[in-house]
């Protein structure tokens, strides 16, 4: 994985908002991830068609903050996903 990759949500594995945990998830086949504001922004946006590098841009924007470091973040959590099966790089 790195900045030029176009992560996507696997197929099955949607966003969800669970009202009895208050939070927002990713659903999966017998799986449910919690995700934290950051996380909940960065999935929104693994849609196949924007690379890393673009994701970090909108997100950076958004959150008025360092480029560089929201990509790091936004290259290892995704990495995460597709390690846990969650996403396709």
């Amino acid at each position: 994985m790195d900045q030029s990759s176009i992560p996507a949500l696997r197929r099955g594995i949607r966003r969800h908002f669970d009202s009895t945990r208050g939070a927002h998830v990713l659903l999966g086949p017998e799986r449910v991830v919690v995700l934290d504001e950051i996380a909940f922004e960065i999935v929104a946006l693994l849609d196949g068609k924007r690379s890393i590098t673009e994701i970090s841009k909108a997100l950076a924007i958004k959150f008025e903050a360092d480029a560089r470091e929201v990509e790091s973040d936004v290259t290892e959590f995704a990495r995460e996903l597709v390690e846990k099966g969650l996403a396709t790089e």
